[in-house]
């Protein structure tokens, strides 16, 4: 059986929520690495906004040429959330290589954490 793959761009049923939670049902990359995304009933997951004004450190651009979606987007590592596999909608598209690694970098600004530390 098949399952989703870290980079793949999914539509995900993101209700009910909580205060100040990203809702609706939105694309959202998958962040989580493939061993999980095999065989885990949950996967991580980072929403993503049409709303591209303004995109912060811990957010990253992505072109609509970079993902097949049809609209420009910004990946939002703060809203980054596990979900089970049920809420996965369907398969929109994946982040190019060059975005994904963006992605990553604004998900460690979210959490704080430096891979380059001083000795």
């Amino acid at each position: 059986m098949d399952f989703p793959k870290r980079g793949e761009i999914w539509l995900v049923l993101l209700e009910p929520i909580v205060g100040s939670e990203i809702g609706k049902t939105r694309p959202a990359v998958v962040i989580s690495n493939n061993k999980n995304n095999q065989f885990s009933d949950t996967i991580t997951v980072i929403p993503l906004t049409s709303k591209t004004a303004k995109v912060y450190p811990f957010e990253a651009l992505l072109p609509k040429e970079d993902t097949g979606l049809i609209k420009d987007s910004k990946a939002k590592s703060n809203q980054i959330r596990t979900v089970d596999k049920r809420r996965l909608v369907n398969f929109l598209g994946s982040a190019s290589e060059e975005r994904l690694q963006e992605i990553e970098q604004a998900l460690l600004i979210h959490l704080g954490i430096s891979l380059a530390r001083n000795k």
